[in-house]
């Protein structure tokens, strides 16, 4: 029942980031990006807001039971996490992932990595406090069923 219950939230997780990615390709009316921060952001895969918590993990060199333990899923749902993000950058491995993206993400600017990934900030995990207040970006509520 798990594991269903994990490819489940992977599917929304991939349908979720591809409706935001939609959404930031439409043009802001009036706000202009700088070249080198556009550059950066096409340099960047469109990754849900779960994924990007879970770079920013990876970044810092996180394994993935913390990376379950932080997100409170199985070490092989974190797994799953990791794999979407190489599969999204064609790469196998996650020092592969570390050396694609990390000056990319070094280089993109708070204001730029928020409109991203949907309000995540790029410290949010060297920042990070339980609870944490931007849960609701990258955890779905489950409702309980009176059933």
């Amino acid at each position: 029942m798990q594991s269903q219950l994990d490819r489940i939230e992977w599917k929304l997780d991939q349908i979720i980031g591809a409706l935001m990615a939609k959404a930031h390709d439409a043009p802001t009316k009036g706000e202009p990006s700088p070249m080198g921060t556009q550059a950066h952001q096409a340099q960047m895969p469109q990754l849900t807001t779960k994924q990007h918590a879970a770079l920013q993990m990876l970044l810092r060199g996180a394994d993935n039971a913390e990376i379950a333990e932080r997100f409170n899923v199985s070490p092989n749902t974190a797994k799953i996490y990791v794999r979407g993000i190489a599969k999204k950058l064609g790469v196998s491995t996650r020092a592969q992932i570390v050396v694609r993206l990390l000056d990319v993400f070094n280089d993109l600017d708070d204001n730029s990595y928020r409109a991203m990934t949907g309000g995540l900030p790029k410290d949010w995990d060297a920042t990070y406090v339980h609870p944490d207040p931007f849960a609701r970006l990258y955890r779905v509520e489950r409702e309980e069923d009176d059933t």
